[in-house]
């Protein structure tokens, strides 16, 4: 019988090798690794000096934040900057431009410049201050004769005829307003000067009425012949009737 329950108890401990470890054995415990300290002196870092301010008289190290002086210039462009920063914002309703936007709102203020640089430039060759030189050769030779030689030596009679079979209005009325003065020096009412503007012989006229007559055609005059605009012949015709009125007047 007790063979029989031996080779039983055998049989279960070999399907459960578990249950063949002995009950009672004692799990050792855990030996605690050892703590290690570096007890190495430690060696403090040297720094070179002169290293150390070769860096530092360099640009690329200077990190000190430069105010920008007070002045009247500075306040204008704070002021300017102020103006876009607002106007940007209205437009954008507070938003972020980003993208193509972004880079429009950025782009703006240099093209705006460009816009004024451009006008300038186009008034200045519009004026063109000179009268003729600027122009190029299509008008007559007489446009560089000298005033003071148009207004003592020559016919202007002459010349409006012949600046008019050319069908050059504007400058027939260069010469109209030569004859004028023409005729104002011939009467001694100015003292015409080649160095005198058209102002002065205005000041120099003491009747009211003259005056403002000769204000009128100086205006006509400059508007024409300095602004550089072209004339058709139906503007030169009331031009001429109030400089033929004005010189018959005198």
């Amino acid at each position: 019988m007790h063979k029989i329950l031996f080779y039983i108890i055998l049989l279960i401990s070999l399907q459960n090798p578990a249950l063949a470890q002995d009950s009672t054995a004692v799990e050792k415990p855990k030996v605690a690794q050892e703590i290690k300290y570096d007890r190495t002196p430690a060696s403090p870092l040297e720094f070179d000096i002169e290293q150390l301010k070769e860096y530092a008289a360099q640009d690329e190290f200077n990190y000190v934040e430069e105010e920008a002086p007070d002045n009247i210039w500075t306040r204008f462009k704070a002021w300017v900057n102020s103006i876009w920063s607002q106007f940007i914002n209205w437009i954008l309703q507070g938003e972020e431009a980003t993208g193509f936007l972004g880079f429009l709102v950025r782009a703006l203020p240099y093209l705006l410049v460009a816009g004024v640089i451009a006008l300038l430039v186009w008034l200045f060759l519009k004026v063109d201050l000179g009268g003729s030189p600027l122009k190029g050769p299509d008008l007559s030779k007489v446009i560089l004769t000298d005033e003071q030689e148009i207004i003592e030596n020559q016919n202007i009679n002459e010349l409006i005829e012949a600046a008019l079979r050319e069908k050059n209005y504007r400058l027939a009325v260069r010469f109209y307003y030569l004859l004028l003065l023409q005729k104002l020096a011939q009467k001694e009412l100015i003292d015409w000067e080649v160095q005198k503007t058209n102002a002065d012989y205005v000041y120099e006229l003491k009747d009211a009425g003259l005056r403002n007559t000769f204000t009128r055609l100086t205006r006509v005059y400059d508007f024409i012949w300095y602004g550089n605009f072209e004339v058709n012949e139906t503007d030169f015709a009331k031009a001429e009737t109030e400089f033929k009125k004005s010189i018959a007047n005198l």
